[in-house]
């Protein structure tokens, strides 16, 4: 299929939502699609290259429209998304979009759109939206990040009329060859992703503190995160800052264990539209799982639709420091157990959650 892919990510970006465009946009190229993105164009550098920043082939054409800083600059950046709409209107035969505007736009246009949700809509406007879109016999599928955030969809009335639904949760490159971390005791402690709160630094710095024979490796965050978290790190926890995604795989190679101390959200108050962590499928829980290493993970219920506990993982309760602390020196002192789990999350990634694999899914009959 010829695919128009709308996407409201800067590129070049930090952020991990680029990296998931840039990537599914890869693995529908893969598949033998002509794929086309249209995405907000960045002030970050790239020195080599777009494609290179994020470690993907030059295999779909890019496409990075104005989104000027002032106000008024959302109404140039749909503007020029309408224009990339209504130029290749021809030529697509398909409307890729995690840009709910840019879908209604679509659909408007009279182009077939496939919708990827990771959260309900925000605002009375956005919800409008969201229901003319679900109504439209155009919309051929609704792809949403987990089985909780469909279930909120229901809950909420915005399934769709007429297209399909498909649950496809985030993904990872599948490794030609990984060493699964049977063999040595464990020297390093690895954390990969952000720093704002919610990700659990302080679990990470608290556990540090525990285990002073263990070295902490954080990677990631904001220049304002690291020059607020550095002054408070334990002597044997590093914080290296952002790497780009397409040098990542050797910075995991470096790694024995990998933390994912997600906290708990949402419990016992009202859904707020915007608590993504009820619903999150976050890119690097596959990246561990592609690692070879073996994972620590918190027990925030979403994470668990794909990590189970003594198969693919360990899963601690985020408020208990004792269990993660006891987890990390059970792996340190069990290479069996280190081994078994690393082995299975490598299998269920490449079984289920690579980006190909992800692609095939939410293209599937269409």
């Amino acid at each position: 299929m010829r695919i128009l892919y709308l996407s409201l990510s800067y590129v070049p970006s930090r952020r991990a939502s680029s990296v998931q465009v840039m990537r599914m946009c890869a693995a529908l190229a893969r598949a033998g699609h002509q794929v086309r993105l249209c995405a907000k164009q960045s002030q970050e550098p790239a020195p080599d290259g777009d494609h290179a920043f994020y470690g993907v082939p030059p295999s779909f054409s890019l496409h990075k429209l104005p989104r000027p800083r002032r106000r008024g600059g959302g109404v140039v950046f749909s503007a020029a998304m309408a224009a990339q709409i209504v130029r290749h209107h021809r030529s697509t035969d398909l409307v890729f979009c995690r840009d709910l505007l840019g879908a209604v736009m679509a659909d408007q246009a009279r182009l077939p759109v496939l919708f990827e949700a990771h959260s309900l809509p925000a605002s009375p406007l956005l919800r409008r939206l969201w229901r003319s879109l679900v109504s439209s016999p155009r919309l051929r599928r609704l792809v949403v990040i987990s089985e909780a955030l469909r279930r909120d969809v229901e809950a909420a009335g915005l399934l769709p009329r007429h297209g399909s639904v498909v649950v496809a949760h985030d993904a990872a490159e599948a490794p030609a060859q990984v060493t699964l971390r049977g063999g040595a005791a464990p020297r390093k402690v690895g954390y990969v992703g952000s720093l704002y709160p919610g990700r659990g630094i302080e679990v990470i710095f608290e556990l540090a503190r525990r285990l002073p024979q263990l070295r902490f490796e954080v990677i990631g965050g904001t220049e304002a995160d690291l020059a607020r978290w550095r002054p408070t790190a334990p002597p044997n926890a590093t914080l290296h800052g952002f790497v780009p995604p397409g040098q990542l795989a050797a910075r995991y190679a470096e790694l024995d264990i990998l933390l994912m101390p997600y906290a708990r959200a949402g419990v016992g108050g009202p859904l707020a539209a915007t608590d993504t962590s009820r619903w999150c499928s976050p890119m690097k829980m596959f990246e561990y799982m592609a690692s070879g290493a073996p994972i620590v993970s918190s027990d925030l219920p979403v994470l668990q639709e794909v990590l189970l506990h003594e198969h693919n993982a360990l899963i601690a309760p985020i408020d208990d420091l004792d269990a993660w602390q006891q987890a990390i020196t059970r792996l340190c002192a069990e290479p069996q157990t280190r081994e078994w789990l690393a082995g299975n999350a490598l299998r269920d990634l490449r079984r289920l959650y690579t980006w190909d694999a992800r692609a095939e899914k939410v293209l599937a009959g269409l």
